[in-house]
């Protein structure tokens, strides 16, 4: 595993910022899966400019916040960290390493997750595997993989970490991903295919009637 400085963290999350700002910010995927009988399973993960900073594994620090006292501080709010980062503003000054060595490990593989479909070709639950992690949805390979969470403000399943590890060592049962596609968040209707796996038989694969006009092509 890499050891990076501060200053090279700080290369890495700027440049993972701009990625995330390209690929995935005020998106939304849509991952249909299947499980061995051909039953569809689907998933919806939505991305916004203050789920970033979870994925990158550091802890902010204070700064003088607008508090008539002159000496309060409070910790540079996930938004704000994201902004620094897109404006290139972000200093090594501005947070810490978390000290279990994570963020060392989400530093090495984030570049390679945000991506339009999140290089996943499997969804599972987390397992509880690690006592120290909160996730609800992973999805990935065998090399990396992101985790999830229902989000208090919209109710809508949101990143809230990337493990650098192959993702059915962390889930109770994983489902194979036959697609993936890629909306804005606004949008009503996804029309961006981003995956489809190879060697599928479409014969007696039936998608939820909520995305049935994505399989009208297939059924030509």
């Amino acid at each position: 595993m890499a050891k990076y400085t501060k200053e090279q963290a700080v290369r890495i999350i700027t440049e993972c910022a701009k990625k995330y700002k390209e690929e995935l910010l005020d998106r939304t995927l849509l991952f249909v899966c299947a499980d061995k009988h051909k039953n569809i399973i689907c998933f919806e993960f939505s991305f916004y400019s203050r789920n970033f900073m979870h994925l990158t594994g550091i802890k902010t620090k204070s700064h003088p916040s607008d508090s008539d006292t002159a000496e309060a501080t409070q910790n540079i709010s996930a938004a704000d960290f994201y902004n620094k980062c897109l404006s290139h503003k972000l200093s090594p000054d501005d947070f810490e390493f978390s000290d279990d060595g994570t963020t060392h490990m989400k530093l090495d593989i984030l570049p390679s997750v945000l991506c339009k479909n999140l290089a996943a070709n499997m969804i599972g639950k987390y397992n509880s595997s690690k006592p120290r992690l909160y996730t609800e949805k992973i999805a990935g390979g065998v090399k990396a993989c992101m985790g999830f969470v229902v989000d208090a403000v919209d109710g809508k399943y949101v990143p809230n970490t990337v493990l650098k590890e192959d993702i059915r060592n962390n889930v109770t049962d994983y489902l194979r991903v036959i697609e993936a596609y890629r909306r804005k968040t606004d949008d009503a209707a996804y029309k961006e295919l981003t995956y489809r796996a190879k060697n599928i038989d479409w014969k007696g694969i039936k998608y939820p009637d909520e995305f049935s006009y994505l399989q009208s092509e297939k059924s030509q």
